[in-house]
């Protein structure tokens, strides 16, 4: 078998040994390449937790690292040295409208995705921290509004992004991980394609949509072509389930399971308030819906299928995020412009411990590997909020500085390695 690129140093230290399997899952870092096996392929790092289903933070633990943060209304990426608890450098973009940050499979690249009605994407080099490519995401005659979320296939490269705010048009764009570049634009029933991602034998893409008539569209990943539209009143957010047994949107009142296998709704659970964004516990057995109209999050049976219980949280209750070194606790954003704090969530008991102050508008949240500090973006203020969460006991976690330099509209944040551990990463692979 041909090994390129990343993988010509791995594969001599497999054979020094005198071992000829593939490198270990989640152990590679560097940029995927065309023509890659699956073995290959997933070999690679996974840091980006929009996949749901895989997080490879041992590969990067004891890492050095930076928090980036998108700073949506000023044209910058704000680079965090949370040990220094400051912003160390701006990425320049170029342009404003860059909403999330998208860690590629490798870890060597990341696409900052937009928010505003236009259809580019940048591309950033972790070796250097700079943008290396602006493109626009419209292709094959189709323009492209507000490509916003992206979901990374498991095994090959290829990714897959919407058009959030298209009030006529549902448009799913593939995109290849290696050329990181759009491959193909599919056509889909709803308008406002929001939250596709694949099903784990990358056969299918789910993806809800915003826009109306709202629903849940399903694309076979082969021919590229819907295979079936889901009617859902209200869908909005969607998740899929770590086991990739369910794929989930949350609709106006409910929360409804999707069979991945079938594309057949299984079952519609009330929630009050309304459905919103979804987390699951990497064993399948719960998930957490933030419950925005209710200032809750509800906690999910999986094996029943249930809501079993409502946690009271704050105004615009949005997402929990888990703490990558002990997943019992994690913080959960309450994402409203008049909010200016999060919960602590103990998902053993299925308790709010306790409240944190942070800026304005507390919208996305990420953990060092570690889970030793997190960064809270706030939108509503230009800066961005450091939080210590290093103690084994929840209770102590604390704001350490309201104060980050970032811009306007902060709002995507991720960890990723520093460009020297990066670098020295992949010279000794």
């Amino acid at each position: 078998m041909r090994l390129t690129g990343i993988f010509v140093a791995a594969a001599a230290a497999f054979l020094v040994a005198g071992c000829s399997s593939a490198p270990e899952k989640g152990t590679v870092f560097g940029a995927p390449t065309q023509g890659m096996s699956t073995e290959e392929y997933q070999a690679l790092v996974f840091l980006d937790p929009q996949n749901t289903v895989r997080m490879d933070w041992h590969a990067v633990e004891g890492m050095d690292g930076n928090f980036l943060i998108d700073n949506q209304g000023e044209p910058t990426v704000s680079v965090v040295d949370y040990n220094k608890a400051e912003t160390v450098k701006l990425i320049d973009m170029g342009e404003t409208g860059n909403h999330h940050i998208w860690v590629i499979p490798g870890a060597r690249y990341v696409w900052s995705s937009q928010r505003y009605e236009k259809d580019i994407f940048w591309t950033i080099d972790l070796t250097t921290q700079e943008v290396v490519d602006k493109f626009s995401v419209s292709m094959d005659g189709k323009k492209v509004i507000a490509p916003l979320h992206i979901g990374f296939a498991y095994t090959k490269p290829l990714a897959v992004t919407g058009n959030i705010l298209d009030k006529e048009n549902g448009y799913l764009t593939f995109l290849d991980t290696a050329t990181r570049k759009p491959i193909a634009t599919t056509t889909v029933s709803c308008p406002g394609a929001r939250d596709a991602m694949f099903t784990l034998d990358d056969s299918k893409v789910f993806t809800t949509c915003q826009q109306e008539p709202k629903g849940v569209a399903v694309v076979d990943v082969k021919s590229r072509k819907e295979i079936k539209m889901i009617p859902i009143k209200g869908a909005r957010a969607g998740a899929m389930s770590p086991d990739g047994k369910y794929f989930m949107a949350s609709s106006k009142g409910a929360l409804v399971f999707i069979d991945t296998k079938t594309a057949d709704i299984v079952k519609s659970v009330e929630v009050p308030g309304g459905g919103g964004n979804v987390t699951c516990l990497a064993d399948s057995s719960k998930c957490y819906v933030g419950l925005r109209k209710a200032n809750k999050v509800g906690v999910i049976d999986m094996a029943k299928l249930e809501l079993v219980k409502t946690i009271d949280t704050g105004k615009d209750a949005n997402r929990l995020y888990l703490n990558p070194a002990n997943p019992r606790y994690g913080l959960f954003a309450n994402e409203s412009g008049k909010s200016d704090e999060i919960t602590v969530i103990d998902t053993k008991d299925d308790v709010a411990l306790k409240q944190i102050g942070t800026g304005l508008g507390p919208h996305n949240i990420a953990f060092n590997p570690e889970g030793t500090r997190a960064v809270v973006s706030t939108k509503k203020e230009p800066t961005a909020t450091l939080v210590d969460t290093s103690d084994a006991d929840p209770m102590k976690w604390d704001t350490i500085t309201t104060d980050l330099e970032a811009g306007i509209q902060n709002n995507g944040v991720r960890w990723v390695p520093s460009p020297a551990a990066l670098q020295a990463k992949m010279s000794g692979q």
